[in-house]
């Protein structure tokens, strides 16, 4: 099974080194990566460019910049265009582990006709040490549901998709006066959204209760805090609309 690991980046250049070396130094056989350039302005794209020359396994790809919290456009990109059975997303402030991938398509390979998306547990990383595990687990699509109505239960960038899922990812539930100028998706919180629309049409993201090896680097100018620091409460409209769709 072939996986293609994207990485999306934007005036990425004080942690890219470490990136996109632990993306390319992975043991296991068929896979690619893929850096998608969100119009950088601190070389990073020429630094990309220049790795690409020296290493077969990378392609470099150039997207617009059009949403301020978000890689959707790495996102929609990827899953259109790229010849792959499964895509997995790699922040380029994060690394990963050398059997990072070998080790999340062992556990797909036991069933892939079943498993079509898994999510690993993370280590955050701040300040060059690990200062925590972050692990969510959950038995059953109802209890999903349920914890979706306090948080997103889902490591976001550890999720492994199979490249079918797009057609999932690809639609906008909310409609009307109260958000039609919050467009979720592409806000930076479009990911919680979308594993709620996953289980709506009953696809679990297999939960692994442990860290397989991804490394999430905690940090202030990350999107995550952005988000956050934003007025509207997306976290909120998200779990209204659930709430409402599912009678929790």
């Amino acid at each position: 099974m072939k996986i293609s690991i994207v990485v999306p980046c934007y005036n990425s250049m004080k942690y890219l080194d470490q990136c996109i070396e632990s993306a390319l130094n992975q043991d296991y056989d068929n896979f690619e990566v893929h850096a998608y350039d969100n119009e950088s302005s601190d070389g990073t794209y020429e630094y990309l460019l220049d790795l690409e020359k020296r290493h077969e396994k990378l392609t470099v790809h150039q997207v617009p910049n059009i949403y301020k919290w978000s890689y959707r456009e790495a996102v929609d990109d990827a899953f259109q265009n790229l010849d792959t059975d499964y895509i997995t997303f790699l922040a380029s402030d994060d690394y990963i582990a050398s059997d990072y991938i070998s080790k999340c398509m062992k556990i797909i390979s036991y069933n892939p006709e079943k498993i079509k998306c898994i999510q690993s547990g993370i280590m955050g990383v701040q300040n060059n040490s690990i200062v925590n595990e972050q692990i969510f687990f959950y038995k059953s699509l109802e209890e999903f549901k349920n914890v979706c109505m306090e948080r997103c239960p889902i490591n976001s960038p550890s999720v492994v998709y199979h490249k079918s899922l797009y057609s999932l990812m690809n639609w906008t539930p909310f409609g009307g006066e109260a958000h039609k100028n919050n467009d979720i998706r592409e806000a930076g919180a479009g990911d919680y959204d979308i594993f709620c629309g996953f289980a709506d049409n009953n696809i679990f993201v297999f939960p692994v209760n442990v860290c397989l090896g991804y490394y999430y680097r905690w940090h202030s100018a990350q999107c995550t805090w952005g988000v956050q620091k934003e007025s509207i409460k997306y976290d909120k409209i998200i779990q209204d609309y659930w709430r409402k769709k599912w009678n929790l």
